[in-house]
């Protein structure tokens, strides 16, 4: 309805001004989901080589989880760059170098639990075999996901 003083002819009809902040929200809210499959992607691809590193090349625990990481953030940022965060606008080779960045922080935190799941499991009576330890990355990866996605979304694929 026109205000008392124009009449019906007046009034100039305006689209609908869009509220960045639930521009950014939308974005947000269709990120995380996009954001929890690919790291499970990457969760397959990391514990699988993990796996095979330990029970079919015979190295121990610790060192059979470096193989699968490195190839699970080279998976991760590819899926993740054309997926989830497709509208950054970010050049490819430095928003590859900032989520390397930020992944090795998410390493450490993901690591430094894995580690813990194999250094602590023998006094808590539990085995350590090949088949336990995608558990003990599941550990790791769900401790350094907030951090790394944080990372990812503002600093990682920023323009």
């Amino acid at each position: 309805m026109a205000p008392f003083w124009r009449s019906p002819d007046e009034v100039v009809l305006r689209p609908p001004r869009i509220d960045p902040l639930k521009r950014a929200h939308g974005r947000l809210a269709a990120q995380i989901p996009s954001f929890a499959a690919i790291g499970l992607i990457g969760f397959f691809v990391d514990a699988g080589i993990t796996f095979v590193c330990a029970k079919y090349a015979g190295l121990p625990p610790l060192f059979a989880r470096p193989p699968g990481f490195i190839v699970a953030t080279i998976v991760n940022f590819l899926l993740n760059r054309s997926i989830t965060f497709r509208h950054s606008g970010a050049p490819a080779l430095r928003a590859f170098l900032r989520y390397c960045g930020v992944a090795s922080a998410g390493l450490a935190v993901n690591y430094a639990v894995y580690s813990a799941c194999v250094l602590l499991a023998p006094s808590l009576g539990i085995a350590v075999r090949p088949a336990i330890l995608p558990l003990f990355v599941a550990a790791g990866s769900g401790a350094a996901m907030v951090l790394t996605f944080v990372g990812f979304r503002f600093f990682a694929f920023r323009p």
